[in-house]
């Protein structure tokens, strides 16, 4: 069963699905998973990866009536894009690379982002897993039968 709040995840999904060479971005993303369980520190590859967790739901205007039938929420989301260093240890700039196209991608999405603060996480102990980390909002609305 599909609800509002979980459309709108899937219509993010499935755009960030198209960073591809093919369409244009200078990398190709391997996957991209949702879910509150989907973390990128957690994904065992392919990379680059790309992942979505809800993390709150909130009202956008901060209270509901009682009896309120249309309700407008504001879900916040993770997005964590994570790739494997390389060899080379050039992960600072693949880094960069994955996060413009990330930034393109969500330019041209066609749903409403709030986005906040990109954080970036290096690699630990070399070889391992670099990745970046963005909060973004999901405005979604609903009507209560």
């Amino acid at each position: 069963m599909s609800t509002p709040a979980t459309t709108a995840l899937e219509a993010l999904k499935t755009h960030l699905a198209g960073i591809t060479t093919v369409n244009g971005y200078a990398i190709t993303v391997a996957s991209v998973t949702s879910g509150r369980s989907a973390l990128a520190l957690d994904t065992a590859g392919p990379f680059p990866a790309i992942t979505l967790t809800p993390t709150q739901d909130a009202p956008a205007e901060g209270l509901l009536q009682p009896g309120q039938r249309y309700q407008a929420w504001n879900r916040t989301v993770i997005l964590e894009a994570a790739l494997l260093e390389s060899a080379d240890g050039e992960w600072d700039a693949e880094l960069d690379t994955l996060w413009d196209a990330l930034r393109t991608a969500l330019g041209r999405y066609t749903g409403i982002l709030v986005w906040g603060p990109v954080e970036f996480v290096s690699p630990q102990e070399g070889g391992g897993i670099c990745l970046l980390r963005l909060p973004l909002t999901l405005p979604y609305s609903l009507i209560v039968e």
